[in-house]
């Protein structure tokens, strides 16, 4: 179960650098709906994956706690500032 750790790990890079680049670098990766896609279903896949491996290793810990903060920064608070505070024109 050791792979989980290391493909949850690699998911956490992944998106993390796509979301770095697509808000600071200026340059598109992949087309907008691809880029909302992957920074919304990798940190939940990796999150799956590094709560089912087994161990308490330290890129265990850094998975969940990377796809927790990319998954919020990049999903949670966009859908929460869009429904409760520019809800009106």
């Amino acid at each position: 179960m050791k792979k989980y750790e290391g493909i949850s790990f690699a998911l956490f890079i992944f998106s993390a650098l796509v979301y770095l680049i697509s808000i600071y670098g200026g340059v598109d990766l992949f087309p907008g709906q691809i880029t909302i896609i992957i920074l919304t279903v990798f940190p939940i896949i990796g999150l799956i994956l590094a709560f089912s491996s087994k161990g308490g290793g330290f890129m265990k810990v850094i998975s969940i706690i990377g796809n927790l903060a990319v998954l919020m920064i990049a999903v949670i608070v966009p859908v929460i500032v869009t429904t409760f505070f520019w809800n009106q024109p």
